[in-house]
Protein backbone atom coordinates (compact mmCIF):
# COMPACT_ATOMS: atom_id res chain seq x y z
CA UNK A 1 0.00 0.00 0.00
CA UNK A 2 1.51 3.31 -0.84
CA UNK A 3 1.75 6.47 0.78
CA UNK A 4 -1.92 8.33 0.26
CA UNK A 5 -1.68 12.36 0.83
CA UNK A 6 -4.26 13.48 2.77
CA UNK A 7 -6.36 16.71 2.03
CA UNK A 8 -4.45 18.86 4.00
CA UNK A 9 -1.10 17.89 3.10
CA UNK A 10 -2.10 18.24 -0.54
CA UNK A 11 -3.52 21.99 0.28
CA UNK A 12 -0.19 22.52 1.93
CA UNK A 13 1.64 21.86 -1.20
CA UNK A 14 -0.88 23.82 -3.39
CA UNK A 15 -0.44 26.91 -0.99
CA UNK A 16 3.40 26.49 -1.00
CA UNK A 17 3.39 27.24 -4.81
CA UNK A 18 1.58 30.11 -4.30
CA UNK A 19 3.58 33.41 -3.38
CA UNK A 20 4.23 36.87 -4.40
CA UNK A 21 6.66 38.64 -6.63
CA UNK A 22 7.92 42.12 -7.31
CA UNK A 23 5.60 42.19 -10.55
CA UNK A 24 2.35 40.53 -8.48
CA UNK A 25 0.79 38.07 -6.04
CA UNK A 26 -1.57 35.27 -6.04
CA UNK A 27 -3.71 34.65 -4.18
CA UNK A 28 -5.77 31.44 -3.61
CA UNK A 29 -9.63 31.07 -2.25
CA UNK A 30 -10.08 28.17 -1.17
CA UNK A 31 -14.37 26.80 -0.62
CA UNK A 32 -14.79 24.68 2.06
CA UNK A 33 -17.62 23.18 2.94
CA UNK A 34 -18.43 22.14 7.21
CA UNK A 35 -20.47 19.27 6.87
CA UNK A 36 -23.27 20.56 9.71
CA UNK A 37 -21.45 23.63 10.48
CA UNK A 38 -18.80 21.67 12.78
CA UNK A 39 -16.04 23.73 13.12
CA UNK A 40 -14.16 20.84 14.96
CA UNK A 41 -14.96 18.60 12.54
CA UNK A 42 -10.79 17.04 12.28
CA UNK A 43 -10.77 17.70 8.79
CA UNK A 44 -12.15 21.16 8.77
CA UNK A 45 -9.04 21.60 11.43
CA UNK A 46 -6.63 20.58 9.60
CA UNK A 47 -7.70 22.35 6.39
CA UNK A 48 -8.08 25.29 8.27
CA UNK A 49 -4.88 25.07 9.90
CA UNK A 50 -3.33 25.77 6.07
CA UNK A 51 -5.54 29.03 5.47
CA UNK A 52 -4.48 32.47 6.18
CA UNK A 53 -8.40 33.92 6.48
CA UNK A 54 -11.31 32.69 6.77
CA UNK A 55 -14.87 34.12 5.75
CA UNK A 56 -17.42 32.02 7.47
CA UNK A 57 -21.06 32.81 5.80
CA UNK A 58 -23.59 32.34 8.73
CA UNK A 59 -27.61 30.99 7.87
CA UNK A 60 -28.40 33.27 10.75
CA UNK A 61 -27.16 36.45 9.19
CA UNK A 62 -28.86 35.32 6.27
CA UNK A 63 -32.41 34.37 8.19
CA UNK A 64 -31.94 38.18 9.46
CA UNK A 65 -31.41 39.55 5.95
CA UNK A 66 -27.89 40.82 6.84
CA UNK A 67 -26.23 40.44 3.55
CA UNK A 68 -23.41 40.09 2.68
CA UNK A 69 -24.12 36.99 5.44
CA UNK A 70 -20.12 37.27 6.70
CA UNK A 71 -19.85 35.97 10.45
CA UNK A 72 -17.49 38.60 12.03
CA UNK A 73 -16.74 36.57 14.95
CA UNK A 74 -16.47 33.12 13.12
CA UNK A 75 -14.18 35.03 10.20
CA UNK A 76 -10.81 36.30 10.66
CA UNK A 77 -7.49 37.02 9.37
CA UNK A 78 -3.87 36.08 10.05
CA UNK A 79 -2.97 38.86 8.41
CA UNK A 80 -4.88 41.73 10.80
CA UNK A 81 -2.28 42.83 12.61
CA UNK A 82 -1.04 46.08 13.35
CA UNK A 83 2.11 45.67 11.02
CA UNK A 84 0.14 44.89 7.85
CA UNK A 85 -3.35 46.87 8.21
CA UNK A 86 -2.06 49.78 10.19
CA UNK A 87 -2.70 51.11 13.94
CA UNK A 88 -5.97 52.42 13.42
CA UNK A 89 -7.35 49.20 11.25
CA UNK A 90 -6.24 46.90 13.76
CA UNK A 91 -7.71 48.91 16.93
CA UNK A 92 -11.28 49.52 14.99
CA UNK A 93 -11.04 45.34 14.11
CA UNK A 94 -10.60 44.78 17.58
CA UNK A 95 -13.15 46.94 19.11
CA UNK A 96 -15.98 45.44 16.50
CA UNK A 97 -15.17 41.55 17.06
CA UNK A 98 -15.15 43.21 21.22
CA UNK A 99 -18.84 44.96 20.98
CA UNK A 100 -20.05 41.81 18.74
CA UNK A 101 -19.07 39.19 21.24
CA UNK A 102 -20.48 41.02 24.42
CA UNK A 103 -23.52 41.88 22.43
CA UNK A 104 -23.81 37.67 21.34
CA UNK A 105 -23.40 37.15 25.72
CA UNK A 106 -25.88 38.93 26.29
CA UNK A 107 -28.66 37.53 23.86
CA UNK A 108 -29.36 34.48 26.11
CA UNK A 109 -30.16 37.26 28.95
CA UNK A 110 -31.92 39.43 26.70
CA UNK A 111 -34.24 36.37 25.26
CA UNK A 112 -34.56 34.96 29.02
CA UNK A 113 -35.26 38.44 30.76
CA UNK A 114 -35.52 40.83 28.66
CA UNK A 115 -33.64 44.24 27.92
CA UNK A 116 -35.18 46.17 30.36
CA UNK A 117 -33.36 43.83 32.60
CA UNK A 118 -29.50 44.72 31.24
CA UNK A 119 -27.52 47.88 32.83
CA UNK A 120 -27.13 51.00 31.00
CA UNK A 121 -23.75 49.94 30.02
CA UNK A 122 -25.23 46.47 28.79
CA UNK A 123 -27.93 47.97 26.78
CA UNK A 124 -25.45 50.66 25.06
CA UNK A 125 -23.29 47.21 23.88
CA UNK A 126 -26.40 45.85 22.11
CA UNK A 127 -27.44 49.12 20.48
CA UNK A 128 -24.23 49.35 19.26
CA UNK A 129 -23.32 46.39 18.19
CA UNK A 130 -27.24 46.06 16.43
CA UNK A 131 -26.38 49.30 14.69
CA UNK A 132 -22.50 47.82 13.51
CA UNK A 133 -24.15 44.58 12.56
CA UNK A 134 -26.38 46.68 10.24
CA UNK A 135 -23.75 49.12 9.02
CA UNK A 136 -21.73 45.96 7.83
CA UNK A 137 -24.45 45.08 5.39
CA UNK A 138 -22.83 47.54 3.19
CA UNK A 139 -24.25 46.98 -0.74
CA UNK A 140 -22.33 44.70 -2.58
CA UNK A 141 -22.98 43.87 -6.13
CA UNK A 142 -22.80 40.11 -5.14
CA UNK A 143 -25.88 40.75 -2.95
CA UNK A 144 -28.12 42.35 -5.13
CA UNK A 145 -30.88 39.54 -6.02
CA UNK A 146 -31.04 39.26 -2.19
CA UNK A 147 -31.39 42.47 -0.90
CA UNK A 148 -32.90 44.62 -4.06
CA UNK A 149 -30.01 46.96 -3.24
CA UNK A 150 -27.90 48.08 -6.30
CA UNK A 151 -24.01 47.08 -5.40
CA UNK A 152 -21.40 50.01 -4.37
CA UNK A 153 -17.72 50.15 -4.42
CA UNK A 154 -16.70 51.65 -0.75
CA UNK A 155 -13.38 52.71 0.11
CA UNK A 156 -11.86 50.95 3.04
CA UNK A 157 -11.46 54.07 4.40
CA UNK A 158 -15.26 54.99 4.53
CA UNK A 159 -16.02 51.63 6.50
CA UNK A 160 -13.11 52.25 8.96
CA UNK A 161 -14.85 56.33 9.42
CA UNK A 162 -18.23 54.35 9.67
CA UNK A 163 -17.02 51.78 12.27
CA UNK A 164 -15.44 54.45 14.31
CA UNK A 165 -18.26 56.53 14.63
CA UNK A 166 -20.77 53.77 15.37
CA UNK A 167 -18.24 53.22 18.13
CA UNK A 168 -17.88 56.23 19.48
CA UNK A 169 -21.82 56.27 19.72
CA UNK A 170 -22.22 59.23 17.05
CA UNK A 171 -25.46 57.12 16.01
CA UNK A 172 -26.85 56.09 19.75
CA UNK A 173 -30.24 58.22 19.22
CA UNK A 174 -30.70 57.23 15.50
CA UNK A 175 -32.82 53.92 15.26
CA UNK A 176 -30.03 51.04 13.42
CA UNK A 177 -32.32 51.05 10.21
CA UNK A 178 -30.45 54.14 8.98
CA UNK A 179 -27.51 51.80 8.95
CA UNK A 180 -28.75 49.51 7.02
CA UNK A 181 -27.62 48.96 3.21
CA UNK A 182 -25.96 51.91 3.18
CA UNK A 183 -22.16 52.88 1.90
CA UNK A 184 -20.88 55.92 4.01
CA UNK A 185 -21.97 56.29 7.26
CA UNK A 186 -22.53 59.85 6.13
CA UNK A 187 -25.68 58.53 3.88
CA UNK A 188 -27.47 57.70 6.57
CA UNK A 189 -30.25 60.01 7.49
CA UNK A 190 -31.88 60.92 11.13
CA UNK A 191 -35.55 60.23 10.56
Amino acid sequence: MGYQPTLGTELAQLEERICSTSNGAITSIQAVYVPADDFTDPSAVHTFAHLSALIVLSRRRAAEGLYPAVDPLDSGSKMLSPGIVGARHYDIARAIRKNLAEYKELKDIIAMLGMEELSAADRAVVHRARRLERFLTQPFFTTEQFTGHGGRMVRLQDSLDGCERILNDEFSEWPESTLYMIGKVDEARKP
